[in-house]
């Protein structure tokens, strides 16, 4: 295992672990978020509070790992997410879809950048659209 690897494992294992603290101390200050519907955003802790300020909408998440395979500084990790929508939602562009207490079953994927020990870039991939029509009655 590799460094870059091992980092996303900590970094993995820390989020599990409900270990904000653990979480932020493996991501660089300047890191860099990218997701669908446009976002972009640098920081650390901006983004790890896109990142939480989307799970907060959910409940009873479980997190499938099919992949974790690692390539020089490069990690890719894809998963099924399965969750229950239990607070509010926002979508990039501001619209919020109130909880429904709806199951949602989500393929993602999310490649890491990992430079000196410590998350430099974190882009997710996901089916946006099938994600609202998931928590849409």
């Amino acid at each position: 295992m590799g460094e870059a690897l091992e980092t996303v494992q900590r970094v993995l294992d820390a989020f599990d672990a409900d270990d904000e603290a653990a979480v932020l101390a493996l991501l660089h200050e300047d890191l860099v978020v990218e997701a669908p519907g446009g976002v972009r955003l640098e920081g650390r802790e901006v983004g790890a509070g896109y990142s939480a300020s989307i799970l907060a909408a959910f409940d009873d998440i479980d997190v499938d790992t099919h992949l974790l395979a690692e390539q020089g500084e490069l990690v890719a990790e894809e998963y099924t997410l399965t969750a229950t929508h239990t607070g509010v939602l926002r979508d990039p562009d501001g619209t919020e879809h109130p909880p429904t207490g709806r199951r949602v079953t989500l393929r993602v994927v999310e490649v890491y950048r990992v430079r000196d020990g410590l998350v430099t870039e974190n882009r997710l991939y996901y089916d946006q659209a099938l994600l609202i029509r998931q928590v849409t009655p």
